[in-house]
Parts: C-alpha cells; structure tokens; sequence
C-alpha cells in the first residue's frame, strides 16, 4: 500500500512537469492598441521675467568738466571712449542725457539735445570716429553768439540700447528717429524714468 502511494506521488509530480513544459502550447495573438487618452490640461504661464541689462550699456554719472574753464561762445567734453563693437549705427540706439541738481532732493534729467531758452543755450552731443572706435563728446554753444559758462547741467550720462532705433542719423544728436527695429518701442519718446525702469538701470 505504501508502494502504492509513492508510486502515485511520483507519477503525479510528472504529470505536473509536463503541463508546465513551454512546448505545451503557444501565446495567444497581441490584442488591439487601446484608444489614446484625452490631453491633460495645460499648465498655468509663469511670471513674466524682469526685462534684463545684460546688452545694455551705460555709464555713471559723469560730472561736467569742459574743456574750456571761462565763458565762451562753444564748448565741448569728452565723455566717453567707445570701442568699434559697443554701438552699432545701423542697428542700436544713444541716448544722452543731462542732470541739472536743483537742490539736494530734487534733480531734473533731460535728454539731449536740449535748449534752455532762458539762458540762449543749445547742449547737444557728437560722435566721431578715430583709428579703432569712437568719442562721445558733449557739445554746447549760444544761440545769440553771447558767450556763456554753460552750468545748467551738472552732469551727463550715455546709455546704449542695441537693437534700438538706428543712430546712423542720430551721430550729432539730432532727435529724430526712425522706430524700433527689434521691440516695437520708440526708446527716444521715452522719458529717462521709463528707460532706466524699463532696463533695470541704477540711477
């Protein structure tokens, strides 16, 4: 009887080997690609970022020093250096502006070229070229052939905004401009405020 019984274990056991054999049988055929799910809602738009200096170029305040020390009838300052790769005249925008300090509080800037009626004064600016860049120089005279200290402004700044309006005509500091080729902004209708907000620029 115990024969008997081992006798069936074993045969049982084989049985079990030959129904997991991988010969028994073949996988059934893929069934069909399930439908595509529906688009998931899009995500909310980030902050806007702030607008950023990284091409701008500007300088500091730089006090008013011309060449000439007494009264005169014109004057000049040279009031910066600028390499052959810092302006672009076809494609970037100069500003230049002057600062008059009223009082310790107050400051009016104003972008030149500017004339001050009261006193017959025309301060405007010029830019020419030598062997390997530009000058920048601040540029005054009376308009009545008087001569004249020119002390209204007290010190001048520049700042170059590539992409801009072109400049090309702009050289001697004539206001007129053609648009903005890369933004759609006017940067010489721009108060000095809104130029100094828009591109971050410490004042």
């Amino acid at each position: 009887m115990k024969f008997t019984k081992q006798l069936f274990s074993v045969l049982f056991i084989a049985s079990m080997l030959f129904a997991c054999s991988p010969d028994d049988g073949r996988d059934g055929a893929t069934g069909p690609k399930g439908e595509q799910g529906e688009p998931g809602e899009a995500g909310a738009d980030g902050a806007q970022g702030d607008t950023g200096t990284a091409n701008v170029i500007y300088s500091d305040w730089i006090v008013r020093d011309f060449d000439i020390a007494v009264a005169s009838e014109t004057n000049q300052q040279l009031i910066a250096t600028l390499g052959l790769n810092d302006i672009d005249f076809d494609e970037d925008v100069l500003l230049v502006y002057g600062r008059n300090e009223v009082n310790v509080l107050v400051s009016e800037v104003y972008q030149l070229p500017y004339i001050l009626a009261s006193q017959q004064e025309y301060y405007g600016f010029n830019i020419s070229s030598f062997n390997g860049g530009y000058s920048l120089r601040i540029q005054v005279s009376t308009l009545d052939g008087g001569s004249n200290l020119f002390t209204f402004f007290d010190d001048f700044r520049y700042v170059i905004i590539p992409g801009g309006n072109p400049v090309s005509s702009n050289r001697n500091g004539n206001s007129e401009s053609t648009g903005s080729k890369s933004s759609g902004l006017d940067y010489t209708t721009m108060t000095y405020q809104e130029i100094i907000d828009h591109f971050n620029i410490p004042d």
